[in-house]
């Protein structure tokens, strides 16, 4: 870059969960500014920025084509959302940049992303929205787990709608796990915690949690029988499983309604559904 940076980015991406740009739109960076203060970058009549940064050093597939050129040439350039700021330091949230990249420029956005953007799929963010709209008011108790939390949008929103409860977020990799707690801190969310596990061994007590959410996990799954036997052991006698599973996207393995309902069942759980658009909602009990 022939410009001189102006502050460094901290988060917990990496080239692995850089391949989930979805994703990372949800997740929270920190750019630290070189200077002591960031009122010269930031105004109040604006909420949205662009931020120009190192490129990723890496390719998505060629049908990524517009998330290459905005990501992965000569400049990275994200539309961001203001957070907050803290001293030096600014908060932004959907920073498609690497950690310890270089921040070469922030200027106020006035306008939304073009819609004919291929970046990223609308269809499924639409689908997730429609669905977590009836999902997430049931979502409730005081014991929560989300398995299969991502960067925990959605386990962030459970916990803003529950400041009562203890809402507790897992996957895979503990990286993301660390951009998980980055995200509640920049929200200030103190009831929530996240565990880097695996749905087939989960490191909790039998019977600890009252509801355990899934929302567009159980098809990425190559054992979905022995993962409903481990969500069963640590689910209270009296407690529910949430899950969401769309009907048209699915990973080797394609899924109807009637499907979902019989591994639930075969799990050792009644299980209840309902179609909105193109998924399935099932709300499942002990039997």
């Amino acid at each position: 870059m022939p410009f001189k940076p102006i502050g460094k980015v901290s988060n917990f991406a990496d080239e692995e969960t850089m391949q989930l740009l979805a994703l990372w739109k949800e997740s929270v960076s920190i750019i630290e500014l070189e200077e002591k203060d960031p009122n010269g970058l930031l105004f109040e009549d604006y909420s949205h920025y662009i931020v120009i940064h190192d490129p990723l050093k890496m390719e998505f597939p060629e049908k990524r084509k517009e998330w290459n050129r905005r990501f992965c040439r000569n400049a990275g350039v994200s539309v961001v959302e203001l957070i907050k700021k803290d001293g030096n330091k600014i908060y932004f949230k959907g920073l498609f940049a690497a950690n310890m990249s270089s921040v070469y420029g922030i200027v106020p956005y006035t306008a939304f992303d073009n819609q004919e953007a291929d970046f990223p799929a609308a269809e499924m963010e639409i689908l997730k929205r429609q669905t977590m709209e009836a999902a997430l008011p049931e979502a409730n108790s005081k014991a929560i787990l989300d398995v299969g939390c991502g960067v925990g949008s959605i386990t962030l929103k459970m916990a803003r709608m529950n400041p009562g409860s203890k809402i507790t977020g897992i996957d895979l990799l503990e990286d993301t796990m660390k951009q998980c707690r980055l995200n509640a801190v920049a929200y200030d969310i103190k009831n929530v915690s996240f565990t880097a596990a695996s749905v087939y061994e989960l490191p909790f007590d039998d019977g600890k949690f009252e509801t355990i959410t899934c929302f567009f996990m159980l098809h990425h799954l190559d054992d979905i029988p022995k993962a409903l036997s481990e969500i069963r052991r640590v689910l209270n006698k009296g407690g529910k499983i949430l899950a969401v599973e769309p009907l048209d996207h699915h990973h080797g393995t394609e899924r109807g309604i009637q499907d979902w309902v019989n591994h639930f069942e075969n799990a050792g759980f009644s299980a209840e559904t309902e179609q909105i658009s193109r998924a399935v909602f099932v709300r499942a009990k002990l039997k």
